[in-house]
């Protein structure tokens, strides 16, 4: 059970009921927990339904009998800060640095040498308005930590990005920060994770794709971050994804994911890429319909009734190949993965040997289709650290920790 000491913020945000679910999980599973709340945030969710859950009074007003010092006692009682949900007013006051009320008083008086994390939730237009945007990425620069947005159907119908994280998945953020914060070791590396399988588009409704889920990626990025290490995600819409990271970035085609890449890579200082994608060796150059070219990209869903469509494919270049050569980091680290589909041994050790002359990589991890049991999962891994030796490995587990091990020896000359 925890002995920590939770500073839980509410704002006026419909998802305020949300943080209900959260304040009782933080509670049974042994943290202490005080609210302070806005009066909008009350207006969402009453004070009897909070204390209750926390056993404390819920601190509004600045001004209070008894609560003068409030925006300085609560920052020195709490192990970590959260604000969740946390409106686009709230968040722009606080990157102005407003003290118009307890809760935003608290931000400016805020031990920064304790987690403060902001769990957004608002309408699309407000998040991405270049307001919020700019307030967020200013906290961020400050140290606050910014829960990614979720994205979906939002209370005012519309779809898109703003909802709230699951609070399930603020819990687990949580834990990590103070995990993090407890820690006196410094983080041990920056890494460039890619997963899941691009997507080109033939007509906003029908792609070419491939049969990755991206689930070894995430599982293994759920190892790295577990371990205090700055995991960047980069990943297929609508793949698996870890439970948390330190930043996610979807990309949908060759074209996108190559794109991000090269600007990260270029403009980030990476200790190592883990390059477990599936990128598309074709992309769509032409469709021909009843023997018509159309112009590309088709904006429209192709005629279902044409009795013939022709689709012209280029090859599209190795990106694992030219990922070192991208780098702003001149050692840096790569983990190539090959997916293969033979029962011949000899094949299978070709295919290996190529990724290793082809893409310069430091370690190359061996995934055949053929060892995936009834529910797709992979069963059987082979981890090379040169063509001719490799270590076998069971889980995607057992394979981060390997790569791990590899990084962390070659970073320290081992």
């Amino acid at each position: 059970m925890s002995n920590y000491k939770i500073l839980f913020k509410i704002t006026g945000s419909i998802a305020a009921y949300k943080s209900a679910y959260l304040i009782s999980k933080l509670v049974q599973n042994g943290f202490e927990v005080k609210v302070v709340a806005t009066d909008y945030a009350l207006k969402f969710i009453g004070k009897a339904t909070l204390e209750g859950l926390t056993g404390n009074k819920v601190l509004t007003d600045s001004f209070e009998d008894g609560e003068m010092m409030s925006h300085i006692s609560l920052n020195k009682w709490a192990d970590l800060t959260i604000v969740c949900p946390a409106t686009a007013n709230t968040i722009n006051k606080l990157a102005a640095g407003f003290a118009d009320n307890l809760l935003t008083s608290l931000f400016l008086a805020h031990d920064r040498t304790k987690p403060y994390l902001i769990a957004p939730a608002m309408n699309t237009l407000m998040y991405d308005h270049p307001a919020t945007q700019a307030s967020l990425k200013k906290m961020n620069e400050w140290g606050v930590q910014i829960l990614p947005a979720s994205e979906g159907y939002l209370a005012c119908g519309d779809t898109g990005k703003g909802k709230l994280l699951e609070p399930d998945v603020i819990y687990e953020y949580i834990l990590l920060a103070l995990k993090k914060n407890e820690s006196h070791e410094k983080r041990k590396l920056k890494i460039l994770i890619t997963s899941g399988g691009t997507k080109e588009n033939i007509d906003g409704v029908r792609y070419l794709s491939n049969l990755s889920s991206g689930k070894t990626g995430a599982k293994i990025a759920e190892y790295f971050v577990s371990n205090l290490h700055n995991v960047t995600f980069i990943h297929a819409e609508n793949s698996a994804i870890p439970k948390v990271s330190d930043k996610f970035i979807p990309y949908f085609s060759f074209d996108e994911l190559n794109q991000r890449l090269k600007s990260l890579l270029t403009n980030e200082d990476f200790d190592a890429v883990i390059h477990l994608a599936a990128v598309g060796d074709y992309s769509i150059e032409s469709i021909e319909v009843n023997g018509k070219k159309n112009k590309l990209p088709l904006t429209q869903k192709l005629d279902s009734s044409s009795e013939r469509i022709s689709i012209g494919l280029k090859r599209n270049e190795k990106i694992i190949n030219h990922l070192k050569e991208y780098s702003k980091n001149k050692n840096l680290v790569l983990i190539g993965f090959k997916l293969t589909n033979t029962q011949d041994e000899n094949e299978r050790i070709a295919a290996v040997e190529k990724l290793f002359k082809d893409a310069d990589c430091d370690a190359v991890v061996l995934n055949d289709k053929n060892d995936r049991d009834e529910k797709d999962q992979q069963k059987n891994f082979s981890v090379f650290i040169q063509p001719e030796k490799f270590d076998s490995c069971q889980t995607a587990e057992e394979v981060a920790q390997k790569i791990e091990t590899i990084i962390l020896n070659m970073k320290n000359g081992k």
